[in-house]
């Protein structure tokens, strides 16, 4: 091909090509007289065809170097290396999409299907007969003044929640023990009325108080389905009185 003018629909045509002393075939443009103080690579990049097997290589080659990055770090990196695909930002966007490291990092995140509601979260009952319980805290509160300095306790807050209308009941602990939770459970039942059934987690302060409450329980984990670890709840059952 040298010495033959290229045709008016060439993709080179409009990049000022030379060609250095070893033949390669290079994008010219207005740094030419930079090459004392700039490399070659900089003010004159080689050309290299987009549907040569070498243009792949050289852009999944620096596309590693950088870690799997984007499409602009990726296609900066080659340029920095002094190459010049053409149609590199297509071809640079077809390698990452093929990329099994790419698609797994930039993968999209799967949601868990939600379950169907059980039947105490439908069913319309009075305010607190279902129930669900948590415990949250601590805080760190002044209980009394010394002569050095003022004095500080913990304090926890069991949490009720009616499953049905989504009412708060609160009440203040000022330990983690089953004793403090069942003082709680007694004030709570007091001032709400019996409860048919408690939700909770597998906190010890709960398991501890199901003795000395005489509470009927129902693991999820006896069912025909394991549950997971760590997202796992005990069911406390008590009688309506």
């Amino acid at each position: 091909m040298e010495g033959r003018p290229l045709p008016n629909n060439s993709t080179i045509l409009s990049l000022s090509r030379i060609v250095d002393a070893n033949g390669v075939l290079r994008v010219g443009g207005h740094l030419n007289k930079a090459t004392r103080t700039l490399p070659t690579s900089e003010t004159n990049s080689i050309i290299v065809p987009k549907r040569r097997p070498i243009a792949k290589l050289i852009i999944r080659h620096f596309h590693e170097s950088v870690l799997h990055q984007g499409r602009h770090i990726t296609e900066g990196a080659v340029r920095a290396a002094g190459f010049w695909n053409i149609g590199g930002k297509r071809l640079v966007s077809s390698l990452i999409h093929s990329c099994v490291q790419c698609r797994r990092l930039r993968g999209q995140v799967e949601r868990q299907k939600m379950s169907d509601l059980p039947i105490d979260r439908l069913k319309p009952n009075p305010p607190f007969t279902y129930v669900g319980v948590d415990t949250f805290g601590p805080w760190s509160i002044v209980t009394r003044k010394t002569r050095g300095e003022s004095a500080q306790n913990k304090r926890w807050t069991i949490l009720f929640t009616c499953l049905v209308t989504r009412a708060i009941h609160i009440e203040v602990v000022e330990e983690l023990s089953s004793a403090s939770f069942i003082n709680a459970l007694r004030r709570f039942t007091a001032i709400r009325g019996s409860v048919k059934l408690f939700r909770s987690d597998w906190g010890t302060n709960f398991v501890g108080a199901v003795n000395p409450l005489e509470i009927d329980t129902i693991n999820v984990e006896d069912g025909p389905v394991e549950a997971c670890p760590g997202a796992c709840q005990r069911f406390l059952e008590t009688l309506e009185t």
